[in-house]
């Protein structure tokens, strides 16, 4: 009698439905919103999670996507409010301690981007997202070979990430490692083309092996996305504008280098490469004026003081003020050539 109520028991159990999670459902589309996102397809990202949150008005996943598309929208505010409001509900979740992460270091709060990427890895060393925020922080600390290690690891389980094959690519082109880096870079840019970063960074690369169309193609994709926001790059029209000076395309040169000052002003490497140019053009008293703005500038910029003064005794030379041109000469002569990286 026991045995046969306790099977009618089991019976009765199996039969009965779980209570269904408030997500249930949803999977296929929370997973369309956060690739979405990742590759900052904000529209896309933006209709999916409206509809869900319509249907699964008590999912806690699409707060944390809320926050992710407030934080790419530029909404900081309402972003932080949403992620401390997911992260108090899930706390144990390391993509949202890991997205949180990576929303401060996007605001240059570096300490408590190192504290929750730290966390974030703890609750799950597997994690793409998580993998990606701890080796970028680590390379920042100057932990080069660890950081390395968690981005391969996060491409691995993860390789449609467009940030972390950024940030791979940018190992290799500090190394100089030109062939391995395009091959990181073309990845991300291709994930995400609104990353005018990854068309910097690929044009440089993709030159340094030998293909000056293919740089010439990937700056003007750079160009037509680069604007305000995340993915911002400054020093675009200051690359660009030193391709086209070698490539003997002295107009176009001046207008990116024009807008490269207007971006980056307080940055020597801008206005000198714009005197240079001037010098070229013979257009000697907007080399002089740009020249010692650089001079001028505090932030060094990858340009020392040796090559400024070189410069400056040439303008005034041309010029034809010989006091000013024999006291730069000078100082080239007395000035000894630090080891300084260059400026990309």
């Amino acid at each position: 009698m026991r045995t046969a109520f306790t099977s009618l028991l089991f019976a009765v159990c199996a039969a009965w439905p779980a209570f269904a999670k408030p997500c249930t459902g949803a999977e296929a589309q929370l997973a369309q919103v956060s690739k979405a996102l990742t590759v900052n397809a904000l529209d896309i990202a933006e209709n999916t999670l409206r509809a869900l949150i319509a249907s699964y008005p008590d999912c806690p996943e699409t707060v944390l996507h809320q926050a992710r598309l407030a934080q790419a929208r530029g909404n900081i505010s309402e972003s932080a409010e949403l992620y401390y409001r997911y992260t108090d509900k899930d706390p144990d979740d390391s993509r949202g301690l890991a997205y949180f992460g990576r929303f401060f270091l996007e605001q240059r709060d570096y300490m408590r981007a190192d504290a929750l990427s730290a966390a974030a890895i703890d609750k799950n060393p597997d994690d793409p997202a998580a993998l990606a925020l701890r080796g970028q922080i680590l390379l920042m600390k100057g932990q080069s070979s660890e950081g390395q290690n968690l981005l391969e690891k996060a491409i691995k389980l993860e390789p449609n990430d467009p940030e972390a094959q950024f940030q791979l690519g940018t190992i290799y082109d500090k190394a100089k490692s030109a062939a391995q880096a395009v091959e990181h870079f073309r990845k991300a840019s291709t994930l995400n083309p609104h990353d005018a970063r990854a068309w910097d960074y690929l044009a440089l690369n993709v030159e340094l092996v030998g293909d000056l169309d293919g740089a010439e193609l990937a700056y003007q994709k750079g160009l037509q996305v680069n604007q305000a926001g995340r993915y911002h790059d400054a020093f675009l029209d200051y690359n660009y504008g030193r391709f086209l000076e070698r490539r003997n395309d002295l107009s176009g040169s001046k207008r990116h280098l024009d807008r490269a000052v207007e971006s980056a002003p307080q940055v020597r490497a801008v206005w000198y490469e714009r005197a240079k140019l001037d010098m070229r053009m013979q257009n000697y008293p907007q080399a002089r004026a740009d020249a010692e703005k650089a001079a001028a500038c505090a932030q060094q910029g990858g340009v020392i003081d040796l090559q400024i003064y070189s410069l400056l005794s040439q303008v005034y030379a041309r010029l034809g003020d010989v006091a000013l041109a024999k006291k730069y000469t000078d100082l080239t002569r007395e000035t000894p050539p630090p080891v300084r990286g260059e400026q990309r």
